[in-house]
């Protein structure tokens, strides 16, 4: 990384800083992308879950989403009033909620999975000018391990500071298969 001696710092942004201004970037694409269909980004990606695995817990949905108690149950109550799910008790498990789809949330797959088929093709269209189709694999695969390895919570600098170099190793490790394969 290249230094820049007269500011003290490194001029190209931490990693962290960099995918925060992505996903800024990308809300507002998916927001200005679900204009005409009444849903936030957020309440697309809940759906999104629910096509694949319709009744999931209400905790199980949160943690896909990588949301807290509060927030999942305030998105929840919106595709609730907006007549796409509904909440439902666990029957052997009455402490557990599920969310349903509806009739409604089935069939707005039916008109938001082409629609999201086609902004992810303009999504990698975009990428491909500047990189390779295998660098754009290699970079889903870089992010699917970040989101599934980095830790959440109050302890989460003391879980990323003991346990860095066991995450940096399975990056590189991640890169040299895709060298391997392509070697």
């Amino acid at each position: 990384m290249e230094r820049d001696h007269q500011e003290g710092g490194s001029r190209e942004e931490p990693l962290g800083f960099a995918l925060g201004a992505a996903a800024r970037k990308l809300a507002k694409f998916y927001t200005q992308a679900l204009a005409g269909h009444a849903l936030t980004p957020s309440q697309l990606f809940l759906l999104r879950q629910l096509w694949f695995e319709d009744g999931l817990p209400l905790r199980d949905l949160g943690g896909r989403a990588q949301l807290d108690a509060t927030s999942i149950t305030w998105l929840v109550d919106q595709l609730e009033r907006a007549g796409l799910v509904e909440r439902k008790r666990n029957d052997p498990d009455r402490r557990v909620v599920r969310v349903w789809l509806t009739e409604a949330g089935r069939r707005s797959q039916d008109e938001l999975v082409p629609a999201l088929e086609r902004w992810e093709n303009a999504l990698h269209q975009g990428l491909l000018p500047h990189h390779p189709s295998d660098e754009i694999a290699t970079f889903r695969r870089v992010l699917t391990t970040l989101i599934n390895t980095l830790p959440e919570g109050d302890d989460l600098w003391k879980q990323l500071s003991t346990s860095w170099d066991t995450r940096f190793d399975l990056l590189r490790s991640l890169t040299e298969e895709e060298t391997d394969e392509k070697g």
